[in-house]
């Protein structure tokens, strides 16, 4: 097993495990770094379980013991963190810059997991269903992102607005006010042009909704919902692009599908529709 995939491996495992050992299990994931520290004894005292449990978890993640999982942690720890974070080298070979990437977006999309409000996303699911209209906007890497959301939703039938121009964004807000939702996207929270339009849909009573890396952001906290998206890669600057890229993208997929599945039946029938209509405009 290489070790950088350690904790994801032992996430896959939990199935298989007890109500005891999941505990255990759970416990290296969240705290790998306090777990290499600990003796069997006091990790089952930490998540009210035994020292025997402790070893018979080990066991089933096959390992010959609770030292020898530690080890494997405490190797784990140092490469997980270098190659998440370590830059791309000057003539660096196609085959390390693969290794690096397909890591970090490892881990890009297991933390945007756990970043996941199965709350928020129930909320904002009923939000939509509850509005006819969405409004889409983001910059830059965001307005991908957006476009990504507006292709989607339309190929089901929800109405979409997505336009680069906030003058006519802001007018669109004010027109559909009774009947629209602002879904505003960027990954630092502080876009001038998001915020503005989250102000104008504000002054006309429209809810907004918005993805972006921290609930502390000036844009999460005049929102009515947000979804946060992993930002851990951000020490990384020259590829933090690309992780927060993969992690808005994923969560938006997160919050489609979830959409998606609350009406099935009808969504995959105007989906099918659209779907033939590209076809017949192709032949």
């Amino acid at each position: 097993m290489e070790h950088q995939h350690l904790l994801i491996f032992i996430k896959e495992q939990m199935s298989h495990l007890t109500k005891h050992e999941k505990r255990i299990a759970e416990y290296f994931i969240n705290h790998p770094e306090k777990t290499i520290n600990l003796s069997a004894k006091e990790l089952g005292k930490l998540t009210n379980t035994s020292a025997a449990s402790v070893i018979r978890c080990t066991h089933k993640l096959d390992f010959k013991g609770f030292t020898d999982l530690k080890l494997a942690i405490s190797r784990y720890l140092p490469q997980h963190e270098q190659s998440i974070y370590q830059e791309i080298k000057q003539d660096e070979t196609v085959d390390s810059i693969s290794k690096k990437l397909i890591t970090r977006a490892s881990h890009t999309l297991e933390m945007t997991e756990k970043n996941i409000s199965n709350e928020s996303i129930n909320q904002i699911v009923d939000q939509l269903y509850n509005t006819h209209t969405i409004i889409v906007f983001g910059v830059g890497a965001s307005s991908l992102v957006a476009q990504d959301l507006y292709q989607k939703f339309t190929r089901i039938g929800k109405q979409v607005i997505h336009s680069l121009d906030t003058h006519f964004l802001a007018t669109a807000i004010a027109s559909h006010s009774k009947s629209c939702v602002l879904i505003g996207i960027s990954n630092s929270g502080e876009n001038k042009e998001t915020i503005s339009l989250a102000k104008v849909a504000k002054k006309y009573g429209v809810q907004t909704v918005v993805l972006t890396q921290s609930e502390k952001s000036t844009l999460a906290k005049t929102s009515d919902f947000y979804l946060i998206h992993d930002a851990s890669s951000e020490k990384s600057l020259r590829l933090a692009a690309t992780s927060s890229l993969i992690s808005q993208l994923m969560t938006i997929d997160i919050l489609f599908y979830s959409y998606l599945s609350r009406n099935y039946d009808d969504h995959v029938v105007t989906m099918s529709k659209t779907r033939d209509a590209v076809e017949l405009y192709l032949e």
